[in-house]
């Protein structure tokens, strides 16, 4: 069957509203105070726990949910081969816009946060240092691009057996229960050892898992989909009691010890010397969460967003180049909107339209 008649429209509307979902979550990241250790700055006047709460909901299945929207993406690409030609293709379509972004694009972060911060020089000097100083803050969100490649890469073997695997996927309910065993097995046992925030340790292992499982789903994407679409509304139940209880479980920490519960949403609490409650309970409940989420987004798509629209096949093109475009955008929109005593809201809508227009 040839990859048109296969194209699945709901899971177009899925990775475009997925990649919108990452301008609200970094702009919202720079107006609440624990910004600073990531941005390095945040704005003049910040927002309250309602924000953070968007941010950690969105957080706990956002990148999840990309891999996974990556994996089904790569199974009907590989329909057309997966030989050298593929992979090459591949790596090239990944490793050109990283390259690219980085040396040429992500400047205009950096020296968003290099005036902010008081470390500004001329701008031409200040790229001359980019471009001639490679560091791997450098690749800022294009992070997910690296991942990407390597994933891919290290499923390569697999996607040989492509005409193989459907027959043998599980029933989508038992393939649902195997994904998040593993992923929970993966948390609980990599967590407690280091932390990670940009898709490293722990988190590069367990996101392997939703790319792969990602390409399982897509090798038995019509039954799972319908699966998922009958069940829509009972996923999102669970996801939403899960995500409750992880939000739950993670306050109980910060009250007892602020430093430990940080350590439990984040990682690394063994060589931090501390010791959260309910460790090995949040970090299963963390891996459940996410793939509830992503399989509700997936079930919703599948029953409210199958149909095809003019603007599908354009906003299909937009999404990588805007992908790229946003995270620089968002710094410099908020190091602009810091200069200016607004209330945080009027600028955070503000950041928000700036980006996706010059996007």
């Amino acid at each position: 069957m040839s990859f048109l008649m296969t194209r699945r429209h709901e899971l177009d509307w899925l990775r475009i509203g997925l990649f919108a979902l990452l301008v609200p979550h970094h702009v919202a990241v720079g107006f609440v105070d624990w910004g600073v250790d990531i941005y390095r700055f945040v704005n003049d006047r910040l927002a309250g726990d309602g924000l953070t709460l968007f941010i950690y909901w969105s957080h706990s299945w956002r990148l999840p949910s990309l891999f996974m929207i990556a994996g089904i993406g790569t199974w009907f690409l590989t329909s057309r081969g997966a030989g050298l030609l593929f992979i090459g293709r591949r790596l090239l379509r990944l490793g050109g816009p990283l390259l690219f972004g980085t040396i040429f694009i992500n400047v205009y972060g950096g020296y968003a946060i290099a005036v902010m911060t008081g470390d500004a020089s001329d701008f031409s000097a200040f790229w001359w240092k980019w471009a001639t100083t490679p560091e791997l803050g450098q690749v800022q969100h294009l992070w997910f691009l690296i991942n990407l490649a390597l994933y891919t890469v290290l499923c390569w073997p697999v996607f040989q057996f492509r005409e193989r695997l459907g027959p043998a996927v599980p029933q989508p309910a038992i393939l649902f229960a195997i994904l998040i065993l593993l992923s929970a097995v993966v948390v609980v046992l990599l967590k407690p050892y280091a932390a990670a925030l940009t898709g490293d340790n722990y988190q590069f292992a367990l996101y392997f898992l939703f790319f792969s499982g990602g390409y399982l789903i897509g090798a038995d994407h019509n039954r799972f989909l319908k699966w998922a679409s009958r069940r829509a509304w009972w996923l999102l139940a669970g996801a939403v009691l899960l995500f409750g209880c992880k939000v739950t479980l993670l306050a109980i920490a910060l009250l007892e010890d602020v430093a430990a519960g940080q350590a439990l949403a984040t990682g690394g609490w063994l060589p931090a010397g501390l010791s959260p409650p309910n460790t090995t309970a949040f970090s299963m409940i963390e891996a459940a969460t996410a793939w509830c989420w992503c399989v509700t987004a997936l079930g919703l798509a599948a029953r409210y967003f199958d149909s095809p629209s003019p603007v599908l096949s354009e906003l299909n093109r937009a999404v990588f180049p805007f992908y790229v475009l946003h995270f620089p955008l968002t710094l410099v929109g908020l190091a602009v909107a810091a200069q200016f005593p607004a209330p945080w809201w009027v600028e955070f809508v503000l950041v928000l339209a700036f980006v996706f227009s010059a996007s």
